[in-house]
């Protein structure tokens, strides 16, 4: 149901807002590159990113409100690789009351924010994305990402493949982190990812693996005092959930597992030499874990 409610919201936000955004910035290969390393920090507002055939490596559409949102974009392209930096920043407050103002006054700035961010289909990617307050809506799909890192302050994110196309490479690294915000990853097996690292605060985040990627993948989550909730695959798939917890925190396995010995458990397929192992490592401090099939 949580997926559902924020997938509906975010689609009202940016299907509305498409018509008045103009574009800012585009990444031209005056030289040519291979990878671009993209970080983005926004302290508010809301994103769309998805690929494109249409556009060129990397195209930004935006409707900003400038009194109160500071852009900043720049590139650098070196040895085959281009780092590109997008700072959406809320300006400096000079003193506490005027930092006091623009937190209560937040929710009508997010509503002149919206930003849309466009790769190809082309190049390979490293994503570095952090959002303090709003929504974003990340759409992978068709992309080659080496690297995926995002993380939500206060935000509330969504990363999926909609079109169901999975990585065109094996990705390294998919990170998620949530402060206070919530941040939902779909149909993670169509990463293709390698490890898989999730570290929650007070936030929530939520695990969705609906099928296995056919190859071994790590998973490895902290909680704080927040929530994570890990949707497996089907059981046919083998499967061990290591797990370290305390007696303030709350924990949910599901049917199918045995406790092999203590905070250990594995399902009717384990096998610890199996191509397709799929390893579970969570740590949870006061929050809670809950584990579910689709």
């Amino acid at each position: 149901m949580l997926r559902l409610v924020f997938t509906g919201a975010l689609g009202l936000v940016f299907t509305f807002s498409y018509g008045q955004l103009k574009k800012f910035y585009t990444l031209k290969e005056t030289a040519k590159f291979d990878t671009v390393n993209f970080s983005l920090e926004a302290t508010s507002g809301n994103c769309y990113i998805k690929s494109t055939k249409e556009e060129g490596p990397l195209t930004i559409y935006g409707n900003p409100d400038l009194n109160k949102i500071n852009p900043s974009f720049k590139s650098k392209i070196q040895d085959g690789k281009c780092d590109v930096a997008l700072d959406l920043q809320e300006y400096r407050s000079s003193n506490f009351a005027d930092g006091l103002l623009m937190a209560m006054v937040r929710e009508k700035t997010e509503e002149n924010n919206y930003w849309k961010i466009l790769f190809d289909q082309q190049k390979v990617y490293r994503l570095n994305l952090s959002y303090g307050f709003g929504n974003a809506d990340v759409d992978l799909s068709g992309t080659s990402i080496q690297n995926f890192k995002v993380r939500s302050g206060s935000a509330d994110i969504i990363v999926d493949y909609n079109d169901r196309k999975p990585n065109k490479i094996a990705m390294d690294t998919f990170w998620v982190k949530a402060d206070m915000g919530s941040v939902i990853a779909r149909h993670l097996e169509l990463a293709r990812a390698r490890y898989v690292m999730a570290n929650i605060g007070f936030g929530r985040a939520l695990l969705d693996f609906s099928q296995s990627t056919g190859d071994k993948c790590l998973v490895e989550a902290s909680v704080g005092a927040g929530s994570l909730d890990v949707y497996l695959p089907n059981e046919d798939i083998p499967m061990i959930i290591y797990l370290s917890d305390s007696p303030l925190c709350g924990r949910r396995m599901v049917e199918g597992f045995e406790e092999v010995e203590r905070n250990v458990f594995v399902n009717m397929n384990y096998s610890a030499d199996a191509e397709n192992l799929m390893t579970f490592r969570i740590d949870v401090s006061l929050g809670n874990v809950a584990f579910h099939y689709n």
